[in-house]
């Protein structure tokens, strides 16, 4: 019941429509269909300490799964689902060489990627912060929804370590991950009603 629940308020602060009314602004949700759906799942198998980590899910394309969507855990962004059968689903982990997502600075919305070294399940890296912005250490890493996997400020971690590439011109910051992946038991996979449609558009934009 309570995994419904979180499920039932993830969806509302997900699909939030925001507009203005000239002066003012106001948040409401969207009616009556929602663009994003948290979907619950269990967690059945995990790993954490190869170079590329899979996860497997005991939801499948039978609960209307489908490769590609995101995956987060009550604490933070967990994956990316790679393989579907009817009733399963294998997830590249954040803990896999192959993770790229797109992230951003809580304080000053400027966005980079979020990668794993490979060494920690408990840190990742984000790179291409612009190095002219002050950056500090315990700074807030969100999803920046500049993809159509993760919706907008879902949380990832923290800043634990500021470094500048020899140029100086972008960061590489070290992030302690929000998410413990050595307890996860229980997910939410993240149905995007509108990626098609995003997708299929961009498609065209860049032909």
């Amino acid at each position: 019941m309570l995994v419904t629940e979180n499920a039932r308020l993830n969806n509302e602060l997900a699909n939030r429509l925001r507009y203005s009314t000239g002066r003012d602004s106001a948040v409401t949700f969207s009616q009556p269909g929602y663009v994003f759906d948290f979907v619950p799942a269990q967690v059945v198998n995990n790993s954490i300490n190869r170079q590329n980590n899979y996860i497997t899910l005991n939801v499948g394309y039978t609960q209307g799964i489908e490769q590609g969507m995101g995956v987060v855990g009550s604490n933070g962004i967990v994956g990316v689902v790679r393989n579907v059968s009817a009733n399963f689903c294998t997830v590249i982990s954040v803990l896999n060489s192959m993770f790229k997502g797109s992230v951003k600075l809580a304080r000053t919305n400027y966005f980079g990627t979020l990668g794993w070294p490979g060494h920690n399940y408990q840190e990742a890296i984000v790179t291409e912060i612009p190095g002219h912005i002050n950056v500090y250490v315990g700074d807030t890493i969100i999803t920046s929804g500049y993809s159509t996997i993760f919706p907008e400020d879902q949380m990832v971690g923290l800043v634990s370590g500021i470094e500048k590439n020899p140029a100086g011109s972008f960061y590489e910051l070290k992030i302690s991950l929000n998410q413990d992946f050595k307890k996860l038991t229980r997910v939410y996979v993240i149905k995007n009603f509108r990626k098609a449609e995003q997708e299929k558009l961009e498609s065209l934009t860049n032909d």
